[in-house]
């Protein structure tokens, strides 16, 4: 067997049928020098029986299972079991372009990376969409740029979020112990690109992309306001970032960043928590319990008119009714999209919300 360049961890817990368009992904790639580490988190389905047929053909597949912990432990199972020069993270439900492996090593060998980032193919509606990149591809960032720049971008907002449209050099990752936190269900990729981008000396963003997304709608995932994802938000809000990973912040931009992402994050949640799997009395006290936040209020407050807060329609009319406290509007939004919510209407939303710029349609499978 070749020598191993790549590990690829991909945590495994009830994928469905999702989990063939994913093996066979890897192991049709063009890049052959990887290895492919299924860690089975106690998923109680019949998916190891599936990883063990494919695993007796292919040698380059490894399994292990454990009792559930979550993903963040399970990618840290795999990263103790991982011997490649780069690490790269994947979902059991989504796929990579067969040249997808040969793309980012190809960056990350030509210019000697700690990091490589591709572009991503999101699966939403039946459409397939690429987003643009947010910062120049084919230039090598160093730790001066990351540190002020990624770090931030970090703090603020999701573009950077995901570890699974990345290479990583091992050898930072065990040299600094680089993990995922095991206390938390939401944005674990958060906490370990803030570790990483922190040390990293050599970034390259390529303008390639091949990792399909699939946004993957389960009534368990569906179920926000169970998962008070309200509360998660908060805890990022209180968690000690400067001093945790030691980012070169001054406590006046930690605290702003920290507001503006609350402050998003509380808007957003008012429409996905609009369009949980409850009824509409639950949907409705659970936001209002957001909008009364006495936390976010005060961020609001303070960070009305940051030019760091996101423009789009209705981010600037939800900001105005958590000012306001304007209870009888936001009653109205709630049971607009508690009555009439479509994938269609989403995809109105976000295009008087400006999310859609900055978007490429690649495929449109209507």
């Amino acid at each position: 067997m070749e020598k191993i360049k790549i590990s690829i961890i991909i945590p495994v817990y009830k994928p469905g049928e999702y989990i063939h368009d994913c093996i066979n992904s890897l192991i049709n790639q063009t890049f052959k020098e990887a290895e492919f580490i299924f860690v089975n988190d106690g998923s109680p389905d019949n998916v190891l029986d599936v990883l063990e047929e494919y695993q007796a053909k292919y040698a380059r597949i490894k399994i292990i299972t454990q009792k559930n912990q979550g993903i963040s432990i399970a990618r840290n199972t795999g990263l103790q079991s991982a011997c490649g020069d780069y690490i790269g993270f994947m979902d059991n439900d989504d796929y990579y372009e067969l040249d997808f492996l040969e793309n980012l090593y190809n960056a990350v060998k030509i210019n000697n990376l700690d990091i490589v980032v591709s572009r991503t193919i999101e699966e939403r509606d039946e459409k397939k969409l690429v987003k643009n990149p947010i910062f120049k591809t084919n230039k090598i960032y160093d730790s001066e740029f990351s540190k002020k720049n990624f770090i931030k971008n970090l703090m603020l907002e999701e573009s950077l979020f995901a570890v699974w449209n990345k290479l990583y050099k091992r050898s930072m990752i065990e040299e600094h112990q680089i993990r995922f936190p095991a206390n938390r269900e939401i944005e674990e990729d958060c906490m370990f690109n803030l570790q990483a981008f922190n040390i990293a000396s050599k970034i390259m963003f390529i303008d390639y992309y091949g990792y399909n997304y699939r946004e993957v709608l389960t009534s368990e995932s569906r179920r926000f306001i169970e998962r008070d994802l309200f509360s998660k938000a908060l805890e990022k809000f209180h968690f000690d970032y400067k001093n945790k990973f030691g980012l070169q912040l001054t406590v006046e931009e930690e605290r702003e960043y920290k507001s503006i992402r609350l402050i998003n994050r509380a808007v957003y949640l008012t429409f996905i928590c609009s369009n949980d799997k409850s009824t509409f009395s639950l949907k409705y006290n659970y936001i209002i319990n957001i909008i009364k936040n006495k936390t976010l209020i005060d961020a609001v407050n303070a960070s009305y008119n940051n030019p760091l807060l996101k423009q789009g329609k209705y981010d600037t009319l939800l900001r105005y009714i958590i000012k306001q406290q304007n209870y009888t509007l936001l009653k109205s939004i709630i049971w607009i999209i508690h009555m009439v919510y479509t994938p269609k209407l989403s995809e109105v939303f976000r295009s008087l919300n400006g999310t859609n710029k900055n978007v490429e349609l690649i495929k449109n499978e209507n």
